[in-house]
């Protein structure tokens, strides 16, 4: 299939942006003790911060449909990055617990927006492959984070304040504003009555199931990603260099899940990989805590399995909804941040009751949960093979 030269710049801005979506975001779990300690607060307060950024996840996400349909995915491209690049620059300067959730309440504002226009934007300029390039899409964001993770521990061991880390990553940021001002975009058609396909949206059972699989996927990856360094620091004694390489483990082959995906879904099928995904997932974490401090490599390798779950659902959410999927993507994302904030915090409560390592058994619970989804979003779609 030939690609325009738009289309390959199109694709590298989002490669881009999801790598340094990334960046910015793997830093939470090497500053989280330091967030907890400098402002005073515990893992309660931490997880009420943190809503802050699922709350703003909710707004774009909610927005980014309306606006992909209003205004075009160009315009939401740039506002995305913008957003995102003002809560990048703020963050060197929260010098209070209320900047921290506004910059985190800003930051998930513009990565759902982002999220929303790359998801919708990506398979119609990859017809017939569609779950290669987004998984390789995604895969940015892997690389983004193992990249994160390999330099944050030592910088910070070596004595680099996170604000200084946080000032750098808003020159990454800038370059991005500047990319969104170039893409062109193909020609993504919305349904011509948009109010009728809506109403049947919000009637489809299947978009609700579809939320609960989202809401699992989002728990289950913050589990790891807020509290693997925690857990390993809390539980075993670990410095933030050591801890830091067993999360360099995971985002890497979170990192390599997701380059290798989207061909290992075009010999199993979407569902059926997605399922396979999803218990070795869940038997990677549950059973790395069980075996505790010699289970952590297990725990660092379900980021292989992981990896793929968000951005598979997004391609067969494109394939069922193919009318409305700017839409259809907004509302899934804004209904499954507003249960995932709720869960999300009641796992941080349960951190300061239980311990770290209680509480991270969350984590496989929420990738069977999303097994039980997909499983019957798979039994309720009449047209199967369209999901293959």
């Amino acid at each position: 299939m030939k690609f325009k030269v738009n289309n390959w710049f199109l694709v590298f801005t989002a490669f881009y942006i999801y790598f340094i979506m990334a960046l910015f975001e793997s830093a939470r779990g090497n500053f989280v003790p330091f967030f907890m300690e400098e402002f005073r607060i515990n893992n309660a307060q931490m997880s009420l911060v943190l809503t802050f950024n699922v709350i703003g996840c909710t707004i774009g996400s909610f927005m980014g449909g309306h606006l992909c349909e209003k205004y075009g995915h160009k315009f939401v491209y740039f506002t995305g990055s913008t957003v995102s690049t003002i809560s990048v620059l703020i963050a060197p300067f929260a010098s209070n617990v209320f900047l921290l959730g506004l910059f985190n309440f800003l930051f998930g504002i513009g990565r759902a927006l982002l999220a929303v226009t790359v998801d919708s934007s990506i398979p119609v300029v990859s017809l017939g492959f569609e779950s290669i390039l987004m998984n390789i899409t995604h895969f940015m964001y892997g690389v983004g984070s193992f990249t994160g993770q390999s330099i944050y521990g030592n910088l910070l061991g070596q004595g680099l304040h996170w604000r200084r880390i946080y000032l750098y990553l808003g020159i990454f940021y800038i370059i991005s504003v500047i990319l969104t001002l170039f893409i062109r975009m193909p020609g993504i058609k919305s349904s011509v009555n948009r109010g009728e396909k809506r109403r049947e949206l919000y009637r489809n059972p299947i978009i609700y199931m579809f939320v609960g699989a989202v809401t699992f996927t989002f728990l289950g990856e913050a589990v790891v990603y807020t509290w693997f360094i925690s857990y390993m620091r809390i539980s075993y004694g670990f410095d933030p260099a050591l801890a830091a390489n067993y999360a360099s483990v995971y985002y890497l082959l979170f990192a390599l899940g997701r380059l290798l995906g989207g061909f290992i879904l075009s010999k199993t099928g979407n569902v059926k990989g997605l399922q396979i995904y999803l218990l070795s997932g869940a038997l990677c974490i549950g059973g790395g805590l069980l075996l505790r401090d010699k289970g952590l490599i297990i725990i660092a390798a379900s980021g292989f399995f992981m990896s793929i779950i968000f951005p598979t659902i997004m391609v067969i959410t494109n394939m069922i909804f193919k009318e409305s999927a700017s839409f259809a993507i907004g509302l899934i994302t804004t209904v499954g941040n507003i249960l995932y904030m709720i869960l999300f915090n009641i796992t941080g409560v349960l951190n300061d009751l239980a311990g770290t390592y209680a509480a991270f058994y969350v984590g496989p619970a929420a990738m069977i949960g999303c097994f039980i989804m997909i499983t019957l979003i798979n039994n309720k779609t009449k047209n199967k093979e369209d999901l293959t």
